[in-house]
């Protein structure tokens, strides 16, 4: 993989952890809202930091790996 393609690869990853952690803080305040609480948006927030800093260590490990032989 040339330096190129994998530069433009790392700049996709600069959104993975704010698109999962808005993503799962909309669903957790909805859930807020539906059912009268306070805690599911602050607990979505957490799961999708979470999941997007798991993305982001997968997707960057998959690029440091390179194209499959």
């Amino acid at each position: 993989m040339s330096s190129w393609s994998k530069a433009s690869a790392y700049m996709g990853l600069a959104f993975v952890i704010p698109v999962a952690m808005y993503a799962c803080w909309w669903i957790g305040d909805w859930a807020d809202q539906k059912y009268g609480t306070k805690w599911f948006g602050l607990v979505g927030l957490l799961f999708g930091f979470a999941a997007g800093l798991y993305e982001l260590l997968r997707q960057s490990s998959r690029i440091e790996k390179g194209p499959k032989a």
